[in-house]
C-alpha cells in the first residue's frame, strides 16, 4: 500500500524517461511506435506503455508531463513532506474546515466511501495507529504497546471523527487529534490520473504501473492484450502464481508475507487493523483487486488484507468486487475467488492459446517496511528499502524479460525471478 516522490527526484527522473525511449521504428504488427519507459516515484519503479493511434505520435513532452504530475501528486497527499497538504492537516489542531485541493479532497470521499462498505476495516484515520506500530514517519524501534495504550489511541480513529466538503474542496476534523493516511488509496489514484493524462492523447492501448499498482486500457500494437502477472507469495522466493490478460481496468494486490517488523522474535505486519488497533493476524497471504480504476482496487485489496479470508470473501462478494485470494495452507496457498474475478491462466501458456505475450508486467506486493508511513497499505516515499518490492516489473527489454530492477530484494532473487519467467513465457518470435 510507498512514499510520494520529492522534488529533487524530479530533474532525474526527466532524464532517465528521455533515456529510455525506444528507437523510432514502426511496430510490425500495428504500423505505429510503441513508447514505453521506466523511472522512480513514490520510493518506488513505476512503468509505462503507450501505443499511440495509427497515425499519431506521443509528444516529446510526454515524460515532463509525467514527471510534473507526480511532483504534484506529492505535494498534495505525502506524509513525508512537511509542506504537503495532508502534512499540514495532520499537524493542524483546528475543527474549522481545512481546504484541500480538488483531488485530495476526491481521494479523502472516496475512502471515506469505502471505510463505509468494508465496515471500518479501511479507514484513512488509522495513522495515529500505523505510528504507534512504528510503521509511519520518523519510525522508531518497535516497543509493542499494552493494551491501555491501544484503546487510547483508538479514542482518535475513525471515520465518524471526520467530515469531507466537495464544494469548495475541504475536509475538517472533529477531534483535534485526528490525522489521516492516504497512503493506502493514494498510489492507485496515482495511477489512475497517470492513465488518465495518457488518454488525452490518441491512442491504442496503454499499461501504467506504480509499484505494483496497474491499469490498462486498450491493447497492444498487435492486438493482444496487456498480460499481467499475480505473484505467488512465498517468503524469501519470486514465483507466478496466474496470470491475468487485463483490459480496460485495474489491478491491485496486497500481502503480507515480506513485509513486518520483529520484536523480540514475533513478527508483526505493517497492515493494522483499524478496528483492533493490531495488527492483523491470519491465514490470508495475499489478495488481488480487479476494478474500473485503480484508486478503488488499492483501497480494495488492502480493505481486505485487513478483514481475512472468510469476511473478506464475504464482503467482497456481497459489493460484486473482483477479488482473488490465497490463503495459507501447510507449505501451500488455497486458491479462492470470488464470482466477479476475471479467468487467470497458468504462468506457461500452453501452444494451444497462441496469445503472444510481447509484453509482460509481474504485479507484485508491495509494501514500504519499517520506514514507510503506512496506515493499512502501501505507502508513498522516495526511498527504497531492502526486502520491499516496489513492483516486480516486465517489459524492461526488448525481449520483453523482466529485469526486475525496481525490487529491492536482493538482486539474486530477481534474478531467479527473471529467469523464470523468461522460461514461462513464450516469446513473439515463437508465438507469431
Amino acid at each position: 500500500m510507498t512514499k510520494l516522490l520529492r522534488l529533487q527526484v524530479a530533474a532525474s527522473l526527466l532524464l532517465l524517461l528521455t533515456s529510455r525511449l525506444p528507437a523510432q521504428t514502426p511496430d510490425l504488427a500495428g504500423g505505429v511506435t510503441p513508447i514505453q519507459f521506466e523511472g522512480t516515484a513514490f520510493g518506488t519503479s513505476y512503468s509505462i506503455r503507450f501505443v499511440p493511434a495509427t497515425g499519431h505520435a506521443a509528444p516529446s513532452s510526454l515524460g515532463q508531463e509525467v514527471t510534473d504530475l507526480l511532483d504534484e501528486i506529492d505535494r498534495q497527499m505525502s506524509l513525508w513532506r512537511d509542506d504537503s497538504e495532508l502534512s499540514r492537516f495532520n499537524r493542524s489542531d483546528s475543527l474549522d474546515w481545512f481546504p484541500l485541493s480538488e483531488e485530495s479532497v476526491h481521494v479523502v470521499a472516496a475512502a471515506v466511501e469505502i471505510s463505509h462498505q468494508t465496515e471500518g476495516a479501511f479507514d484513512p484515520t488509522v495513522a495515529p495507529l500505523v505510528r504507534l506500530w512504528s510503521f509511519g514517519p520518523n519510525q522508531q524501534p518497535l516497543q509493542v504497546p499494552t493494551e491501555e495504550v491501544i484503546n487510547e489511541t483508538k479514542q482518535h480513529v475513525g471515520i465518524d471523527l471526520l467530515e469531507v466538503r466537495l464544494s469548495p474542496p475541504a475536509i475538517r476534523k472533529l477531534d483535534p487529534q485526528v490525522q489521516l493516511d492516504l497512503n493506502a488509496i493514494a498510489k492507485g489514484d496515482a495511477v489512475d490520473r497517470v492513465a488518465q493524462l495518457l488518454k488525452s492523447y490518441e491512442a491504442q492501448g496503454l499499461m501504467v504501473e506504480i509499484g505494483g499498482e496497474v491499469r490498462t486500457s486498450g491493447t497492444h500494437a498487435d492486438g493482444s492484450p496487456w498480460g499481467i502477472g499475480i505473484e505467488r507469495p512465498l517468503v524469501g522466493q519470486r514465483e507466478l502464481q496466474s496470470i491475468l490478460d487485463l483490459t480496460d481496468a485495474a489491478l491491485a494486490t496486497s500481502g503480507d508475507y515480506r513485509n513486518y517488523v520483529e520484536s523480540e522474535g514475533i513478527r508483526y505486519s505493517h497492515t493494522i487493523d483499524p478496528r483492533t488497533g493490531r495488527p492483523i493476524d491470519h491465514k490470508l497471504a495475499s489478495v488481488s483487486v480487479v476494478a474500473d480504476d485503480c484508486m478503488t482496487a488499492d483501497a480494495w485489496a488492502t480493505a481486505l488484507m485487513v478483514l481475512g479470508p472468510e469476511e473478506g470473501a464475504r464482503i467482497a462478494s456481497a459489493n460484486k468486487l473482483g477479488a482473488l485470494f490465497l490463503v495459507h495452507d501447510g507449505d501451500g496457498f488455497i486458491v479462492h475467488q470470488t464470482p466477479s474475478f476475471p479467468p487467470t491462466r497458468d504462468p506457461v501458456p500452453s501452444s494451444a492459446q497462441g496469445t503472444t505475450l510481447s509484453t509482460f508486467l509481474l504485479t507484485a506486493v508491495v509494501f514500504g517496511v519499517a520506514i514507510a508511513g503506512m496506515a493499512i497499505g502501501v505507502i508513498l516515499s522516495n526511498r527504497r528499502l531492502r526486502g520491499s518490492c516496489g513492483g516486480l516489473q516486465g517489459l524492461k527489454d526488448e525481449k520483453g524479460n523482466p529485469l526486475c530492477e525496481s525490487c529491492t530484494t536482493p538482486s539474486a532473487e530477481c534474478e531467479e525471478l527473471r529467469a523464470k519467467v523468461a522460461a514461462s513465457i513464450s516469446k513473439p518470435s515463437e508465438s507469431q
